[in-house]
């Protein structure tokens, strides 16, 4: 088997790097330490830096997970489940599941995860580049209509935040204990359950009265 290019090595020691040590915490010598480059201009050659090189790792990790779920979409189309809750919730879920099955996948997730302000949950939720995420995306905001617009904002919130936070922790936990953890299977069809909960509980009195304020 050929040995990976310069640049592949840096996108996936990079990526197992900035994961276990923080993006912030990484630096360029430890990152051609770490594919046994001679020469320390490798990083600015093929990324131009550090903050590039993160920024290819998110863009063929986001790219993989949007590839996923377009297979997802074009199953809820077919089946006619666009109004289905919990094939929705799933189309999101599932296509990042995937990553907790090897450590560059594990490594994808937690680097999300340290880049996600919390601002971030409330803005658009996918780009242009990602048909299949607004497709979701839009379908739920149809199936929630019937929520107020302030409440449904924060639920989607959440479930963004929840979707990031959760599954970098449990790469992590199955990075610091391999083979500890190994059902995965039971922890996502979990996780999907609590996000369809939490979406169609219905508003308690006290938030209905909060979000007037």
């Amino acid at each position: 088997m050929a040995s990976p290019s310069t640049r592949d090595a840096l996108l996936e020691q990079g990526a197992l790097l900035f994961a276990r040590e923080g993006v912030d915490r990484v630096s360029a010598r430890q990152l051609h330490d770490a594919i046994g480059a001679r020469n320390e201009s490798a990083l600015h050659y093929h990324f131009g830096g550090k903050a590039e090189l993160v920024r290819e790792i998110l863009r063929l990790h986001f790219a993989a997970v949007e590839a996923r779920r377009a297979q997802l979409v074009a199953a809820i189309v077919a089946g006619d489940r666009t109004t289905d809750l919990r094939s929705l919730v799933h189309a999101l879920a599932v296509p990042m599941a995937d990553d907790l099955e090897n450590p560059l996948g594990r490594a994808h997730l937690r680097i999300v995860a340290q880049h996600s302000h919390p601002a971030l949950a409330y803005q658009v939720s996918f780009r242009d580049e990602a048909p299949a995420g607004q497709a979701v995306a839009r379908w739920l905001r149809e199936l929630l209509a019937g929520l107020p617009d302030t409440v449904r904002e924060e639920r989607f919130a959440a479930l963004r935040v929840q979707l990031v936070s959760l599954f970098a922790a449990r790469a992590r936990l199955l990075d610091d204990e391999p083979g500890g953890h190994a059902q995965n299977e039971l922890f996502v069809n979990n996780l999907i359950d609590m996000l369809v909960a939490g979406l169609s509980a219905s508003p308690s009195a006290e938030t209905l009265a909060s979000q007037k304020g």
